[in-house]
């Protein structure tokens, strides 16, 4: 009874949700109405939905109990939930009559191994962490003390559990950030000069800015982001690590007007808003919910972003165009649009895919104003 009763309350939390919301959020808001699921009634639940929207992709034609079934078989905490429920629904090894494992998998760039980034799909995503240099010996010790197994490589620390990491007192000193390892590599393409000016106008919380002064501490940083509460979230990290020198302000990137008072540029970084859907192991509801007028809607905006910062370049510049997305309608094919009808010239361009380590995928090209 209990389990049938674990199963019924699934089905109703997943039928509860349309997309409108971030699943994430939509879990933090069911909870805070349940109060009787305790911590690790929370754990099941969680683990259930995500891994359900893991195994279901774009599927259209399924078994919706089955599947259930089927997703608890993923995770440690609900096997003893699969083990009982599979023995009265014996069709969940076949719960999926069309499978289709990503929607609009024909937009998928070539250069994408989507073998890799399908079979990531069915996996927890990895942690990592990038580590100042000089620390790396505290971080370790601390995380050892702790019990929390990682890998290593360089600066940056892999985690395949989660762990409540911004509880560690090293976070607290500003010695390591929370970043992707996919998000790290972009240094590549950044590569600030000493004295420059730079425009982080996709900042967010402030990701790429704080790799950008790691690697060259004596710039002009300007950061820009639509959302204030994003931008309290960046000057709480930026002072966490001990920077205090950079103007930020909040812009619509679409409205070019709302900026045209900011100096010229040696380089702007722009993460723009996209599809995510490099980052769908995270946010696996998409996989269920994206279709092709979003895609759409996404490149409509990309690319006046790009017009418009564009403007507040200067000649010889560097545009760092970033999305953490595999379609080619965001990546190659908008790079191919700037450089036909935008003053600038392709350098380099690549994608930054860790799919089989847990990671992210994302898209970079540099590009250079005429």
């Amino acid at each position: 009874m209990y389990e049938q009763v674990r199963l019924l309350k699934t089905i109703t939390l997943i039928n509860g949700y349309d997309g409108s919301i971030s699943l994430q959020q939509y879990l933090k808001n069911w909870f805070k109405e349940n109060k009787n699921a305790g911590s690790r009634d929370r754990k099941i639940y969680t683990a259930l939905v995500y891994n359900y929207f893991r195994i279901k992709g774009a599927a259209t034609n399924y078994n919706q109990q089955a599947l259930v079934v089927a997703a608890a078989a993923i995770d440690e905490i609900t096997q003893p939930l699969h083990e009982a429920w599979k023995v009265e629904t014996p069709e969940w090894q076949t719960a999926i009559s069309n499978e289709i494992k990503f929607p609009l998998e024909d937009h998928v760039a070539a250069a994408v191994d989507k073998e890799a980034l399908f079979a990531a799909l069915k996996k927890q995503p990895a942690v990592f962490i990038r580590v100042k240099q000089a620390m790396l010996g505290e971080v370790k010790q601390e995380c050892i003390n702790k019990g929390y197994e990682f890998t290593i490589d360089g600066n940056t620390m892999r985690f395949a559990k989660n762990h409540p990491l911004t509880d560690m007192k090293t976070f607290a000193n500003g010695d390591f950030e929370i970043q992707d390892i996919a998000s790290q590599q972009t240094i590549q393409l950044i590569q600030p000069n000493k004295n420059e000016a730079w425009w982080d106008c996709c900042a967010g919380s402030g990701g790429k800015s704080l790799m950008l002064l790691a690697h060259q501490p004596q710039v002009q940083l300007f950061v820009a982001d639509i959302r204030k509460s994003i931008l309290d979230n960046l000057k709480e990290r930026f002072n966490r690590n001990g920077i205090i020198n950079y103007s930020a302000l909040i812009v619509d990137l679409t409205k070019s007007e709302t900026f045209q008072r900011l100096p010229l540029f040696d380089g702007i970084i722009a993460d723009v808003p996209c599809s995510g859907s490099g980052t769908w192991t995270r946010t696996p509801e998409w996989l269920s919910f994206f279709d092709e007028q979003l895609l759409l809607e996404h490149v409509g905006r990309q690319r006046t972003i790009v017009e418009n910062i564009c403007q507040q370049l200067k000649p010889g510049g560097k545009l760092i165009y970033l999305t953490c997305s595999v379609f080619s309608d965001e990546n190659e094919s908008n790079v191919a649009y700037f450089t036909q009808h935008l003053p600038l010239q392709l350098v380099e361009q690549k994608y930054f895919q860790y799919s089989s380590e847990g990671g992210d995928t994302l898209f970079g090209a540099v590009l250079k104003k005429n």
